[in-house]
């Protein structure tokens, strides 16, 4: 039976850390490796996580200066030595046969490098599932890094490395960027850049917290921007393959993102920054972008809209306040 490596970076979880372990911990497989990298938490989780050392033998607690999630997770990656890795947020969970599944996926594909899963947003706990028939597809060569790209742009939470069980080698074969966000974004490109065969399924195994519905949860914040820079990186490993699709996808994904932010400064607003300034920067790349997110194949709603914010964005920002107090009302 194949050693499973959960790496499980922690910084400021303690009201949810429990949980996130308890969903691993309670797996029916079993053969688990389980890496709690406490990343300097400046709360009760580092205690937390020698207390949970002392209670089952399969976990391995770290305690390191807090260098930002991406630092946690390449720590994990370093002394990681199960013959298969993944991730956990410490504030989400994961489906008690959520490891059983990935592997009877493995056995069953013969050669598949990376077994992928479907994600939930939840806002309570626990939650209820809606079963769902099982679809099951594999994607193979070039097809990997389309299906990448054109499932993660469709689909939120497509870049995430928590909804995926790699092989080994191959995820230990490249680190995350450090001192990032998105840091999941090119990383997981690389993996899959060099596997042989990716096995995908519709089953719901990882719930993702998203704590309250407020207002200022939709705020842009500062370290969102960051994005930008991301999609950045990632656009510049898709125009290194020598497949066109892969670099026009690359292309649509970097033409999407401003028009995203700029959709989030209409409806919430932004947090700790000046929004003129942010607006006006993010403005100019839209612009520049706009011919390619005019000819993507995206709804012709998302298009109207992309000309109304280049044309005007306060006039858009106006007319997209009178139409959520609408559906508020």
């Amino acid at each position: 039976m194949e050693k499973i490596s959960v790496i499980i970076p922690v910084y400021g979880v303690e009201k949810y850390l429990n949980r996130c372990v308890e969903s691993v911990v309670n797996q029916t497989y079993k053969n688990l490796e389980i890496i709690l990298v406490d990343d300097g938490s400046p709360d009760n989780c580092p205690k937390m996580c020698d207390e949970w050392a002392l209670r089952d033998e399969r976990i391995r607690t770290v305690h390191r200066e807090n260098g930002g999630q991406s630092c946690a997770r390449n720590t994990g990656l370093s002394i990681a030595s199960g013959e298969y890795v993944t991730f956990v947020d410490s504030d989400d969970w994961i489906a008690p046969d959520t490891y059983e599944y990935c592997m009877n996926l493995l056995y069953k594909h013969k050669g598949a490098d990376v077994v992928q899963f479907d994600v939930m947003l939840a806002s309570q706990y626990p939650v209820n599932i809606i079963e769902k028939e099982e679809v099951v597809n594999y994607y193979k060569d070039k097809d990997i890094l389309e299906y990448y790209m054109e499932s993660s742009t469709r689909k939120s939470g497509g870049f995430s490395v928590c909804r995926c069980l790699f092989e080994a080698p191959t995820a230990k074969r490249y680190s995350f960027r450090e001192g990032k966000i998105n840091e999941d974004m090119d990383y997981k490109f690389k993996v899959l850049r060099d596997c042989k065969k990716w096995v995908v399924s519709n089953q719901v195994k990882y719930f993702y917290w998203q704590e309250g519905n407020s207002t200022s949860s939709g705020k842009l914040k500062p370290r969102a921007l960051q994005l930008y820079e991301a999609v950045e990186e990632l656009n510049k490993l898709c125009q290194q393959e020598n497949y066109g699709k892969i670099a026009y996808l690359g292309k649509v994904k970097l033409a999407r993102t401003p028009f995203s932010l700029l959709s989030r400064i209409a409806v919430w607003g932004v947090e700790a920054m000046d929004e003129k300034e942010i607006t006006q920067k993010l403005l100019k790349e839209h612009r520049k972008a706009l011919p390619t997110l005019l000819g993507a194949p995206i709804p012709f709603s998302r298009k109207v809209l992309s000309v109304m914010f280049a044309v005007s964005f306060p006039f858009s920002k106006w007319l997209l306040s009178k139409f959520k107090s609408k559906v508020n009302a």
